[in-house]
């Protein structure tokens, strides 16, 4: 997934003003195809993310769309204050990308793990927030960037494979992927969404997957017939409850009176250790020792 994001940025720039790339001192392997092309729309600030996000607002602030490239906790935790005001207050043109989504960064700890991220930048409202869950929805989200702009963040995960390999889907709303016809309707989100897909469990006859590449700030009445029609509600996301997807899907199905059977599995955060190891160990850990076992049965 940054190998497309720096792909799609470097193919808008053949034929487009480049955007200005800023990173936190990392990206190596993978930002410098851009650097050597585009060594003026280029800057390594160094380990200093709160400046580097105050920077990317005044570039952008001279009419010019800037992406501030980091770990996922460093980009959002440490610059909050800059997130807010110096970017979102002035609905400027910058895309903050955090990598290392979930619990990639597995083995350096609690530090890394990017499990909070979508809460705390759920309460910046003046932001767009995506979470892709592959390589081309990366592609789509970093274009309608670059078309549109505004206070954006994208957490990025490490996947390559599109989920349109394992199975066909439609649009179902901009942004939002439908897989299946089934009334049992997942949601998912990021790098944990192709979990679901790839289970020996999942048939598109009883099963229905929708996957959010974008996060909505709230649900509209797009999604009112296919929650009606649903015989269970099912959500599934490597984040914290709080200010996730899921919290979204609640608050909507409250709203609407809908009273349908409904399981979540996220991280409580609450509880959470701070002891690392790989990805998958770390799922299980945390969402559950059969967390998918799980969240397929009624």
């Amino acid at each position: 997934m940054r190998k497309a994001f720096i792909e799609t940025i470097l193919d808008y720039s053949n034929n487009n003003q480049s955007p200005f790339l800023l990173t936190g001192d990392l990206g190596y392997s993978v930002l410098e195809p851009f650097r050597e092309k585009y060594p003026n729309s280029f800057i390594n600030v160094g380990i200093m993310e709160q400046s580097m996000m105050s920077i990317a607002a005044g570039i952008s602030s001279q009419n010019r769309k800037v992406f501030a490239y980091s770990i996922a906790n460093f980009a959002t935790f440490r610059a909050l204050e800059q997130l807010r005001l110096d970017i979102g207050y002035h609905n400027l043109d910058v895309c903050v990308v955090g990598v290392g989504t979930g619990f990639q960064y597995g083995s350096a700890g609690y530090s890394h793990w990017a499990v909070e991220d979508l809460a705390i930048v759920s309460g910046l409202e003046k932001f767009r927030i995506y979470s892709p869950a592959d390589a081309v929805s990366t592609k789509n989200t970093v274009l309608y960037f670059l078309d549109n702009g505004g206070p954006t963040y994208i957490r990025l995960g490490k996947y390559t494979k599109n989920l349109s390999e394992i199975y066909d889907c439609k649009e179902f709303n901009l942004h939002v992927r439908l897989f299946g016809k089934g009334k049992t309707v997942f949601l998912s989100h990021g790098s944990i969404a192709i979990k679901i897909l790839e289970s020996e469990f999942f048939n598109t006859n009883d099963h229905s997957l929708l996957v959010f590449d974008e996060i909505p700030a709230e649900f509209d009445d797009l999604y009112l017939k296919i929650f009606q029609q649903a015989e269970s509600i099912k959500v599934l996301e490597d984040v914290v409850y709080t200010g996730s997807l899921g919290s979204r899907v609640t608050r909507f199905m409250v709203e609407n009176k809908l009273h349908k059977p409904f399981k979540w599995v996220g991280v409580e955060g609450r509880n959470i250790a701070s002891a690392g190891g790989s990805e998958e160990y770390l799922r299980s850990r945390e969402l559950g020792l059969n967390y998918l076992d799980d969240l397929f049965n009624d």
